[in-house]
């Protein structure tokens, strides 16, 4: 027996075990004592006070005590939770999230060795910490961002494709015995969550709150009822379902209670979310029957919008669901990495809602970027051409609208990607316009694939990340939404550093 104790991990976390091991750490160093002259006052082994002291084992209540008399001090100094003010950045990192829900293993890592990190060095530790910290807070970085880039940066890191959801979804559109065009049934389906999930679906309930107008759905605990936004179309309210099924199917516990989501309070939550989407759309949208659409689109010599919005009323989904799962199955079934973007337009601010880059391609980047995204990606060209269309009484919203381009950065026009996207207004909110856009690195590969990408009269644009980095001409681009501010402070910068070079390469003076 070590006298660990027999507390789970879950009661026994990983912060107090870190805290207990740093606290016996300092004393020890601070009274000059190796771990063997501590073992020898406490009674324990070194080698089990060195765990202790790496955050590997939480000792029982009569060895903690051992180690207090050990070092001369009160029991209950040892087991408070309470860091010394130094160490104020490590005790918030460790009571965060990031430790308790965060599967380091996804990434590589494990828990063990960035304990063992802090632990060898917890002051050097906590000063980044810190920095990180103040960073985060100058930058409006919060927990959101944080486990949302983690979640993009797993999705990059496995390709966006798992076959294991592929083949659940397989097998419960088998169990629903879909047998229309689209491969699933509706009626079915909102019979299999209100058997196994829900016990009811309200269609009225959440419309009678203007305030939670925004929600497509939302999920309460007792009694178990699945509330749909009544202004939601029908192809909505089947992936909100589908989704619902997924959290059911998929055993996944942690989850959002509201699409979209209010709060996202761990990684596993956010996780379990994509998780339940991925199942929703690839349900909807079966792999082999979209992959074999898909090749024949792509065959067509030319673009023609027509055959694109065609797969929009065949599988009866929403825009994004089509997209999104167009840059799922692009790489897994036709060999191209592709990247997914998602824009916004609301009182003439483009902002950037969403992104995936598998292509490793420059993208448009940084979510709420206080700069002006370069107007000439089809993603933003699509929002404002869709934007100058609608009309400010008009009845009804403008027509979804479709393109493709060619594009190229203008500091790497030898690196050419191809894009197809679409526009269209938001659903429940129509004052606001989104684009959805997928896109691909451009070689003989993906031209052998895209056959119409090859089509001569389609654009092909020279761009760049933002207005504000730019350094086209404004004679050469008259799409230019800002100056090129930051451009000329970096010029100004080089030109600032040739001075110093020059002058320190002058002779001295005799």
């Amino acid at each position: 027996m070590t006298g660990e104790s027999p507390v789970p991990s879950a009661t026994a976390p990983l912060n107090l075990k870190a805290i207990l091991g740093l606290k016996i750490k300092r004393l020890r160093e601070a009274q000059h004592l190796t771990l063997r002259e501590l073992g020898e006052r406490a009674g324990l082994s070194t080698s089990y006070l060195a765990e202790i002291e790496a955050g590997k084992k939480y000792p029982k209540l009569d060895k903690i005590l051992q180690v207090a008399g050990g070092l001369s001090c009160p029991y209950e100094d040892l087991v408070s939770t309470k860091l010394d003010a130094d160490f104020d950045a490590l005790q918030t990192f460790l009571n965060s999230p990031a430790v308790h829900n965060f599967p380091f293993d996804l990434f590589g890592v494990r828990t063990g060795e960035l304990m063992k990190l802090i632990m060898r060095s917890p002051h050097e530790v906590s000063a980044l910490l810190r920095t990180l910290n103040d960073i985060a807070s100058q930058y409006n970085i919060g927990a959101t961002h944080f486990l949302r880039a983690a979640l993009r940066s797993y999705q990059e890191l496995t390709g966006n494709y798992y076959e294991d959801l592929e083949q659940e979804a397989d097998a419960f559109r088998r169990e629903l015995g879909g047998r229309t065009q689209a491969g699933w049934d509706r009626d079915a389906l909102r019979a299999w969550v209100t058997t196994h999930s829900v016990r009811d679906i309200d269609e009225r309930l959440l419309g009678q709150r203007p305030a939670l107008r925004t929600f497509r759905a939302l999920r309460l605990m007792e009694p178990p009822r699945l509330l749909l936004n009544p202004r939601l179309s029908e192809f909505q309210k089947a992936f909100v379902l589908a989704r619902e099924a997924g959290y059911h199917r998929l055993g996944l516990k942690a989850r959002s209670q509201t699409t979209p989501p209010d709060r996202e309070d761990s990684f596993e939550q956010v996780l379990n979310d994509f998780k339940a989407s991925y199942f929703a759309g690839a349900f909807l949208l079966p792999r082999d029957r979209i992959t074999h659409d898909l090749r024949a689109f792509f065959r067509l010599p030319t673009w023609q919008p027509r055959a694109f919005l065609a797969l929009l009323d065949k599988y009866h989904v929403t825009p994004e669901t089509l997209m999104y799962r167009f840059s799922q199955l692009m790489g897994s079934q036709f060999g191209l990495r592709a990247h997914f973007l998602k824009f916004s337009i609301e009182s003439g601010r483009v902002r950037l809602l969403k992104q995936l880059n598998l292509s490793n391609l420059r993208i448009p980047s940084g979510i709420d970027l206080d700069e002006h995204y370069c107007r000439r990606w089809l993603s933003t060209h699509l929002l404002l051409q869709l934007a100058a269309r609608a009309r400010p009484h008009a009845k009804r919203p403008p027509a979804p609208i479709v393109g493709a381009q060619h594009s190229s950065f203008v500091d790497h026009p030898d690196d050419t990607f191809f894009c197809l996207g679409m526009a269209l207004p938001e659903s429940l909110r129509p004052e606001l316009t989104t684009s959805l856009t997928v896109g691909f690195r451009m070689d003989e590969a993906s031209l052998r694939t895209v056959r119409f990408a090859a089509d001569r009269r389609l654009p092909r644009t020279i761009l760049n990340g933002t207005c504000e980095h730019c350094p086209l001409p404004a004679a050469e681009c008259r799409d230019r939404a800002a100056a090129p501010s930051l451009y000329q402070q970096e010029l100004a910068r080089a030109e600032l550093q040739r001075e110093l070079k020059a002058l320190s390469t002058l002779p001295a003076r005799a």
